[in-house]
């Protein structure tokens, strides 16, 4: 990947993952337990996700690589407000990215197992650290991926299933959503009425299990404006 080997500006190690800055196309690289760079990635399958990029507030946009598209083929890495035949939808500010088109894959029904997720816990078994996601089927904007099933097995690893449901509509002041406490992205529940936001009401936060996000939260409620 070009970018990455041209314009390297610092590498710091945190928390079990290493960041790559790139102040000239205003993007972040993150890689996840012990990955240093674009060598280090196994090579995706098919329907695999290589990379899930963020629409940051107030930063450039994140891009969290999981794996290296075969044959020297780049992995998308740009935030891009429209969806491609690449993507799908995770949240309000973030998509998921292929190697190639998924267009040809069914749209997902409400028992379809709609994507698989294979990691490990972190050092304080709070946060899942994502090897690989399997993508079976298209989850359209007007639904939301809900977790049907975590099973844990040796060594820390853990397995995530999650299917795909449709949003319903909202009532005034009703929970719609959660909103992760780092980039404020919102995992949309339902679909709040006219003339409604869905925000958090206060700084209370509780910890949440959503797709490629295992952490703080706040609630969002659908308030009038």
């Amino acid at each position: 990947m070009f970018i990455l080997t041209c314009f390297l500006l610092f590498v710091a190690t945190e928390c079990s993952y290493v960041v790559i800055n790139s102040k000239s196309s205003n993007v972040t690289f993150r890689y996840f337990d012990g990955i240093h760079g674009e060598s280090d990635l196994h090579e995706c399958e098919m329907n695999e996700a290589c990379s899930v990029i963020h629409n940051r507030f107030w930063a450039s946009s994140l891009t969290e690589r999981l794996c290296r598209c075969r044959n020297g083929k780049e992995c998308p890495w740009q935030w891009t407000k429209e969806l491609g035949n690449t993507s799908v939808s995770l949240n309000n500010r973030s998509h998921i990215e292929f190697c190639i088109s998924i267009a040809e894959l069914d749209a997902c029904t409400h028992t379809q197992e709609a994507i698989k997720i294979y990691g490990k816990s972190d050092r304080n078994n709070s946060y899942l650290i994502p090897q690989n996601a399997t993508v079976n089927c298209i989850c359209p904007e007007s639904h939301y991926w809900r977790l049907q099933k975590y099973t844990y097995g040796n060594n820390d690893l853990i397995t995530q299933t999650f299917k795909c449901v449709k949003k319903r509509m909202c009532y005034s002041y009703e929970f719609c959503g959660h909103i992760r406490s780092d980039l404020y992205s919102t995992y949309y529940r339902c679909t709040c009425p006219e003339n409604h936001l869905c925000i958090f009401k206060d700084r209370e936060r509780e910890n949440v299990q959503e797709l490629f996000y295992s952490g703080p939260a706040y609630k969002g409620y659908c308030l009038p404006f």
